[in-house]
């Protein structure tokens, strides 16, 4: 007995089998092309956030032993105008020594740190030039000291910024930088505490509208970032 085979059937069926694969495969290249960036972008968000919420509890921990040591902020020496604290002075005496289970390396100029420049705002423009003291703990966070006097010349408030991720890119304040204040508007009671950047307990809307958005600063991004429960939402301007 002859068994005929049509092995040109066969041959077609199996082209055909590949033809399909081949089709499946550049849709879901599409799909995964279309979805991936994404994908990235979310879990960008979702680091970054994490990121900032471990950098500020690491940096409220040593502000509650500094105030253990030291008493209430309003009656802690650098803030007196007449002591004129610098910002290497405010980190050593309520900073560096309550940063515990970590190394640290210090410095007076970003470009030790490993920057290339000083980082961009927001809407682009060049930013934080005036910042003079840098920490950089294992963790990989960089925090940056300023200082301000109030208006009436009775108080020096110092202001913290955290990098989360150090020199890397992208340096740019609101995505990977985040301002935060010591004892903001100390004249009031109610402001003598370590906080993201908030001026007179602004809601959402009006930090969103007023300096966290892509033509502004950033400076309240991270406090809008804390509102949110610690992510990036939609609407932030990532």
């Amino acid at each position: 007995m002859h068994i005929l085979t049509d092995f040109s059937q066969t041959k077609y069926q199996n082209a055909f089998t590949m033809a399909e694969v081949l089709i499946t495969l550049g849709i879901i290249g599409i799909i995964a092309a279309m979805t991936l960036p994404g994908v990235f972008t979310d879990f960008r968000k979702r680091t970054t956030a994490e990121k900032l919420h471990q950098a500020y509890n690491f940096l409220q921990q040593t502000f509650v032993m500094a105030q253990n040591e030291y008493g209430d902020m309003r009656n802690w020496e650098c803030n007196i105008i007449e002591r004129a604290c610098t910002p290497e002075e405010f980190a050593q005496l309520y900073i560096i020594p309550y940063l515990k289970d970590t190394e640290i390396k210090t410095y007076r100029a970003l470009v030790n740190a490993g920057y290339k420049g000083y980082p961009k705002d927001l809407s682009g423009q060049t930013t934080m030039t005036g910042w003079r003291y840098y920490i950089r703990v294992k963790q990989g966070y960089l925090y940056m000291i300023s200082y301000y006097d109030v208006l009436d010349g009775s108080r020096r408030v110092f202001n913290v910024a955290i990098d989360v991720n150090g020199p890397q890119a992208p340096n740019i304040l609101g995505k990977d930088i985040f301002n935060m204040t010591y004892g903001y508007n100390i004249s009031s009671k109610n402001h003598y505490k370590l906080q993201m950047y908030n001026y007179s307990n602004k809601s959402r809307y009006e930090l969103l509208e007023e300096s966290c958005n892509k033509n502004s600063a950033g400076n309240y991004c991270g406090a809008v970032i804390e509102m949110d429960g610690w992510q990036i939402k939609p609407d932030y301007p990532w």
